[in-house]
């Protein structure tokens, strides 16, 4: 009997924060598969660390590279190794900070394994721009905003066009490119939400470096930004 594969949200940073039915699925888990990337690796297995003791840890190579025949090649390679844990009838739990279906690497081995035929699954977590908003208190969209979701690395500098509320995710790199612009529109930032080493910025102008890759942006709906 095959065995089945569960693409798990481990949520923002906090320990605390990781859903129950995470909890009980890497539990019934005989394989924790993590992204071997560097540090969103080392920081889903410290969430889930008191819940996967004495687990079969497997690493799959994951770079983080833009090169599309590149990454497909890796993505092949790890679907390839997890598939043949489900063919020995193994129950193969891949670990995600914040939610699975949100900008996650773990979708490409989700979808390459369910196109094989073999059984899976998504167990959601909290996404980071949530746990963010916790963290400056706020919300995120109210009324008829809409709220935009952007990963900064690729497309950044086209988010003032968007109307409603902007998010950027994983914009460390590029926030001091942006910062100017970033102030005139009082956006805030988080770097490492809901994490020990969490930092909080409502005003960009206390940023005078550039901040990690768990960083990101919340740029207010013009009415929002009317109301400061």
């Amino acid at each position: 009997m095959k065995g089945k594969f569960f693409a798990v949200g481990v949520g923002p940073g906090d320990p605390e924060l990781i859903t129950l039915k995470a909890i009980n699925t890497m539990k019934n888990s005989d394989v924790i598969a993590v992204p071997k990337s560097g540090a969103s690796e080392n920081i889903a297995l410290k969430i889930a660390g008191a819940y996967i003791e004495g687990k079969t840890l497997l690493e799959c190579d994951m770079p983080m590279i833009k090169d599309k025949e590149r990454l497909d090649q890796y993505h092949d390679q790890s679907a390839e190794e997890i598939g043949a844990l489900l063919l020995e009838g193994k129950t193969v739990s891949f670990l995600t900070l914040g939610d699975p279906a949100i900008y996650s690497t773990v979708m490409y081995v989700h979808r390459r394994l369910t196109n094989q035929g073999f059984d899976t699954a998504i167990i959601p977590g909290i996404p980071s721009f949530c746990g963010a908003a916790a963290s400056l208190n706020t919300s995120l969209c109210e009324r008829d905003e809409m709220l935009h979701i952007v990963p900064a690395t690729y497309k950044g500098h086209q988010a003032e066009e968007l109307e409603g509320t902007r998010v950027l995710m994983k914009s460390g790199k590029k926030i001091m490119a942006l910062r100017d612009d970033l102030i005139r529109q009082n956006a805030m930032m988080v770097e490492c939400a809901t994490m020990e080493n969490e930092r909080v910025y409502k005003d960009l102008s206390e940023l005078k470096e550039q901040s990690s890759y768990f960083s990101l942006i919340v740029i207010p709906s013009e009415d929002r930004q009317k109301e400061k």
